[in-house]
């Protein structure tokens, strides 16, 4: 009996140890990924912490939503500002969650997301807005214009990721609980947000032309993954679930703005015959198939893009 005490007392200490090692160096890690400075960004004090954010140009207001993907931020953009500022007043705020922006110890949803693009364009743009939006936050932007439809005036729409996904059921719940557990989830979120497996994202699942995918972006996406510290996983644990879903189907069937749904046909994760699925709901929106790009063609063909983009807004 006394044996069995000791064995156990003996593995407890061990776990112990090992745990407080384990948390030594995830706050290492965390500490290195932050010391990179960025730029200065402008703050914005909202219901969700404090959220970053960017202006560029003159005139009517478009507001650029990125992607829920893990280190994404508003430098998604990078490629588009310079050209679509010279005709509107841009507004590039990274997400909550995501980028510069607070990372808050919750479970983020896509009707809290939708909340706050209606609070940012009441509260920051302070007129209705365009909206161009990239995978998840279509979905977002999409559930803000049920919410408020006087908030949108036109909205472009990268890739819808809703109409493959469902609301979250127990065991999603339980991977939820787990990516979020102090240790053990932020473990599995630095996994994920190593150089190595932001590096595998970008290049099977978000961008077609590997040559696009240098140190220098990879470096971006994973100093953007760590900010915020191990609150970061609080994103990523929602992400990686069902917790981001939004049920679009009804709004994409009733939506009385002119809108545009874009597409890279080479969008594994997300295929383009989702496009055909909506353009089979609405016949009358305008639909653009971006060859030799996946999840980002405004990234990887930003001219083209930038040109679409007018077009559509004018």
């Amino acid at each position: 009996m006394n044996q069995n005490k000791k064995r156990i007392s003996f593995f407890c200490a061990v776990m112990a140890i090992f745990l407080c090692i384990l948390s030594a160096i995830q706050h290492i890690i965390f500490y290195k990924a932050n010391k990179t400075k960025t730029e200065t960004k402008k703050i914005y004090l909202s219901k969700d912490g404090f959220i970053t954010y960017q202006v560029y140009g003159a005139g009517r207001p478009l507001l650029l939503l990125h992607n829920t993907e893990i280190g994404a931020s508003g430098a998604e953009w990078q490629n588009n500002i310079e050209s679509l500022s010279c005709m509107y007043q841009v507004f590039v705020p990274d997400l909550p969650g995501f980028g510069d922006s607070q990372k808050q110890k919750i479970t983020y949803t896509a009707y809290q997301y939708a909340l706050f693009i209606n609070r940012f364009i009441e509260n920051v743009i302070q007129r209705p807005a365009f909206v161009v939006a990239s995978s998840a936050s279509s979905d977002f932007a999409l559930m803000a214009y049920a919410l408020n439809s006087s908030n949108i005036r036109k909205l472009a729409l990268i890739s819808p990721t809703a109409l493959q996904k469902s609301f979250p059921d127990k065991k999603e719940d339980k991977k939820r609980l787990l990516y979020q557990s102090p240790i053990l989830g932020t473990q599995f979120f630095l996994w994920a947000a190593s150089k190595k497996e932001i590096k595998k994202c970008l290049t099977e699942k978000m961008i077609f032309s590997k040559e696009i995918v240098t140190k220098e972006l990879i470096h971006d996406y994973y100093t953007m993954a760590h900010r915020g510290n191990q609150n970061a996983r609080f994103a990523f644990a929602s992400s990686r679930t069902q917790f981001l879903y939004a049920d679009i189907e009804k709004v994409l069937k009733e939506i009385k703005i002119p809108f545009c749904v874009i597409w890279g046909e080479q969008n594994k994760v997300n295929p383009p015959e989702q496009m055909d699925l909506i353009e089979q709901m609405r016949k009358d929106g305008s639909y653009f198939l971006f060859e030799n790009t996946r999840m980002l063609p405004h990234y990887e063909n930003s001219t083209v893009f930038n040109e679409t983009i007018h077009g559509f807004l004018q």
